[in-house]
């Protein structure tokens, strides 16, 4: 992967994280502890999911490696992450959270070289390029984001439109 292809996709991931930042305002503060099933997870568990594993994964790829215990901070039903999560309880403060989270990763994507996009990240999975974690934070995010696109509609609200890059 050569940085100026990462950069476009980087400018691309922003604008689905903006339509996100739509998507979790639609929640009121009441919704965010709407579980469609027991042992589904509630939107504020998938909003904190999505943002904390974008942030953890980039750290991953900065630092080389990537464990099962890095893999636990975006663990929602994980103990340590309990104090977080009950923080996180207005939509106000889940907007927040996404855009601190979503701006350290970009932060540290963007001042990636190269060399760092394509070196090896060491996991008990075995190596993968650096890039990969990038990937892999996009589709997580899509694949969870949909999931809250049901929501709302569950709830009897309106979805932004699922492309609707235009700023707010």
């Amino acid at each position: 992967m050569d940085k100026q292809t990462f950069s476009e996709k980087l400018q691309y991931v922003e604008m689905v994280h903006g339509v996100t930042l739509r998507v979790i305002k639609a929640f009121s503060d009441a919704d965010l502890d709407f579980r469609p099933q027991p042992g589904m997870r509630t939107p504020r568990e998938l909003i904190f999911h999505i943002y904390s594993n974008e942030k953890l994964l980039v750290e991953a790829a900065r630092r080389g490696e990537f464990s099962r215990d890095a893999a636990d901070g975006s663990n929602p039903e994980s103990e340590g992450n309990a104090a977080t999560l009950r923080s996180l309880d207005t939509t106000h403060a889940l907007c927040a959270y996404a855009a601190e989270c979503h701006k350290a990763a970009s932060t540290i994507w963007s001042a990636m070289s190269d060399e760092d996009l394509n070196r090896s990240v060491h996991t008990p999975l075995g190596g993968f390029a650096a890039w990969k974690f990038f990937e892999s934070t996009y589709d997580e995010h899509w694949h969870h984001r949909g999931q809250l696109y049901t929501y709302l509609r569950l709830l009897g609200k309106e979805p932004p439109l699922l492309y609707d890059y235009q700023p707010q």
